[in-house]
């Protein structure tokens, strides 16, 4: 069996190291587990013939991405270790063994070495802007400064997967439709391109008149054979078109305008920014963060441009000497919630009116995700069903008025 070297911290949180045999680093993990040792380290030793567990990926490593559920593993795991005592250099050394993202255990080394050379946890996380956003640093100052930095970083486990869950939520409900709408087009498709051209030759064979409905029919079929690649040539700017105004600030700002005033999916979509912002702001603001700071912070998380901008805006304003509730009020802010943190400003209950606007809009969006996938499933059986149904109504039509002839 090959020999491991490890670096393990005691209950009493004293330092010790060794060197033992086992199978796997698995093995080696569970064997000073048993000894009530806490692993920071286990390395296969250097010279022995298997292949080590911590091998470094190098460039491959960097390129790959942390997922939020890994993320959210680890900051789990980072506040359970610091509640139990231990510094945060032993803290992150410990969690690092525990990582499963090749990458997220590279980025914790980093932080390692960044704390040993005199910076604070924040600016060593800073120094990752791909894997931690601006909204977990500012938290983690907060923690810093207070004190309270184990269960800050249990509040930022519970953030990510608030946002995770409301993103999924989402998608979940647009797969089914999704669905719908791919399988739409591939029938409509192959009843232009194979059936009613097969149909026209035949009925073009008796030398007799089309029926309107089935000669408007062919002529359909007819120009999109005829013109498949300017078709699909104008869909394809029409993308790129939409894609790189999106990228513009000034056109992505008009497009979220437009999506939030579109019917249904406009509602769906403001209730998700309203329990990611309310959740956030809580968040942020139970942590000791001033509003501005907050209003700032949150203001990049958001992504919809027009409640993003108004947010920043909304900072702005509370520098003038403006309260809350007046700097964010905005047509795309639901004037409930500027009513809330208004009462939230006077009762001095801010973060808790907050917390309950983001459970509200949580279960909103939920119903309405619902409402969207009821109303669209009918819709698009009802188009699709129409399609069939005309070429048939279409086919038939035809074949009557050739058996009268």
């Amino acid at each position: 069996m090959p020999d491991f070297d490890y670096i393990a911290v005691d209950a009493q949180g004293n330092q010790k190291s060794g060197r033992l045999q086992a199978a796997d680093q698995r093995a080696a993990v569970t064997q000073l587990r048993q000894q009530q040792l806490y692993p920071v380290t286990v390395e296969e030793a250097a010279g022995d013939s298997g292949l080590n567990q911590e091998v470094d990926l190098g460039v491959l490593t960097a390129w790959r991405s942390v997922s939020v559920r890994d993320l959210i593993f680890w900051f789990r795991q980072l506040s359970f270790i610091l509640r139990a005592g231990l510094p945060v250099i032993q803290a992150l050394e410990l969690s690092a063994t525990q990582a499963g993202s090749a990458r997220l255990r590279k980025i914790i080394r980093a932080m390692i070495a960044d704390i040993e050379n005199g910076s604070p946890l924040s600016q060593a996380m800073a120094n990752h802007p791909k894997v931690f956003q601006p909204l977990m640093v500012k938290l983690v100052v907060a923690g810093e400064q207070t004190g309270d930095l184990d269960s800050i970083v249990g509040r930022l486990a519970d953030h990510l997967e608030k946002k995770a869950a409301l993103k999924s939520q989402t998608i979940n409900a647009m797969i089914y439709p999704g669905v719908v709408v791919v399988a739409g087009i591939g029938v409509a498709g192959f009843l232009v391109v194979k059936i009613i051209p097969q149909f026209a030759k035949f009925l073009s064979g008796r030398g007799k008149p089309l029926p309107p409905s089935t000669q408007m029919l062919v002529d359909i079929s007819n120009f999109v054979i005829n013109n498949g690649i300017p078709i699909l040539l104008a869909i394809l700017a029409a993308i790129v078109a939409v894609v790189v105004t999106y990228k513009r600030p000034a056109g992505r700002y008009r497009i979220d305008g437009l999506l939030l005033k579109f019917p249904v999916i406009g509602g769906m979509l403001t209730a998700g920014a309203m329990a990611q912002m309310n959740w956030s702001l809580s968040m942020l603001l139970r942590s000791g963060l001033t509003v501005l700071d907050a209003l700032r912070i949150v203001s990049g998380v958001i992504g919809n441009r027009v409640i993003s901008d108004k947010l920043m805006e909304g900072a702005g304003q509370i520098l003038a000497g403006r309260d809350m509730a007046a700097s964010i009020s905005h047509p795309a802010i639901p004037t409930l919630v500027t009513q809330m943190v208004a009462v939230g400003e006077r009762t001095g209950t801010l973060d808790a009116v907050l917390s309950e606007m983001a459970h509200y809009y949580e279960e909103l969006l939920a119903v309405r995700i619902k409402r969207l996938s009821s109303m669209i499933e009918p819709a698009l059986i009802l188009v699709i069903g129409g399609m069939v149904g005309f070429v048939y109504y279409s086919f038939f039509q035809a074949m009557l008025q050739l058996a009268r002839n």
